[in-house]
């Protein structure tokens, strides 16, 4: 088949390219070593390079804290500030939907390795605006434990610059982690009190 201009018949298109085909893109992984930690990831690896503000909440929260977590982030999403978290629990899964929609950037961390990871396809559409990475530290595929979720909990609040709690239950996992962060000098901001 010949083309009438031979030049044109072939376009490159790259990673970073905002019109490339989410649906036809490879995820590239890159391998990094952050605040001592070995990370590896997937998406644009610029926005570890920025302040990023942790998110946090418990599986169950009251009102008042999907409230305050809701005005929240959409000030974060006015302010295209950089959003990490593990994005697992309902209010954090709600918070990190309002920032997608919004087309800000996130960072979201994963229990389990990137690779082979399948990403749904809001993820893979900020990925490809350059407006979203996915990292992990581990490198084993493993079911989501109670000590994995606080493994990416601790990942999260060392790469952060601040963290946000929503509501943190009494006597759980993410209280417990919270007192630590507060006792090892983290910047922690409380959205309601518990």
């Amino acid at each position: 088949m010949k083309f009438k201009n031979q030049e044109n018949c072939f376009k490159s298109i790259t990673y970073d390219n905002f019109h490339y085909p989410v649906g036809y893109f490879q995820l590239l992984t890159w391998h990094q070593t952050r605040n001592g930690l070995a990370v590896s990831g997937t998406g644009h690896q610029a926005l570890l390079d920025v302040p990023m503000a942790a998110f946090f909440a418990s599986r169950q929260c009251p009102g008042t804290a999907i409230r305050a977590a809701t005005d929240w982030a959409l000030v974060q999403a006015r302010a295209r500030q950089v959003v990490i978290g593990g994005f697992h629990s309902p209010l954090e899964q709600s918070v990190l939907q309002l920032l997608l929609t919004a087309r800000s950037p996130v960072v979201a961390v994963l229990a389990r390795t990137v690779d082979g990871v399948r990403l749904q396809p809001a993820w893979k559409a900020a990925i490809a605006e350059g407006r979203m990475a996915v990292v992990s530290a581990t490198t084993e595929t493993l079911r989501l434990t109670n000590e994995l979720a606080a493994r990416r909990n601790e990942l999260v609040a060392q790469l952060a610059g601040s963290i946000v709690i929503a509501h943190a239950s009494a006597g759980g996992e993410l209280a417990r982690q919270l007192a630590s962060w507060m006792q090892r000098g983290f910047q922690v901001t409380r959205l309601v009190d518990n």
